[in-house]
């Protein structure tokens, strides 16, 4: 699916690595069970020139094993050019501050290749996220 068309498809589920418990979603602030919900809100591609060339694969988010918000992120190159890309991930708490500022992580993904993104919260109170992707910066 093109990024154009993300609001009328729902991202594929990724299989779970073993540290992860549960079933795929956020944790529920309330009753600490896991609620599945719709998580293209939690993606913002931030480079508009980077949206024809991506295909979202899958996103979501689980608590590990440790209770620590684990988030997952799949994109595909569609081109035949690899692309450079960064990625970060804003946590936060249940009323919605961020619980870092994010670091931006590089990643070349090859001509017709995948991203594998995966990141882990280092604060329990971390119960909803941001992933944003944007072109690599030249140093």
């Amino acid at each position: 699916m093109s990024l154009g068309a993300l609001g009328l498809l729902a991202p594929a589920r990724a299989e779970p690595s073993e540290d992860l418990a549960g079933t795929p979603g956020a944790m529920s602030e309330s009753s600490g069970e896991t609620n599945d919900r719709d998580y293209l809100n939690d993606l913002d591609i931030v480079d508009d020139a980077l949206k024809p060339k991506l295909d979202l694969v899958r996103i979501g988010a689980q608590r590990g094993t440790n209770n620590l918000l684990v988030v997952f992120l799949g994109l595909s190159n569609k081109t035949a050019r690899k692309i450079d890309v960064e990625v970060e991930t804003v946590y936060k708490d249940k009323s919605g501050n961020a619980l870092n500022t994010g670091s931006w992580i590089h990643f070349t993904v090859q001509a017709h290749g995948q991203l594998d993104y995966r990141s882990t919260a280092i604060s329990e109170a971390a119960v909803d996220f941001l992933i944003r992707v944007r072109r690599a910066r030249t140093h």
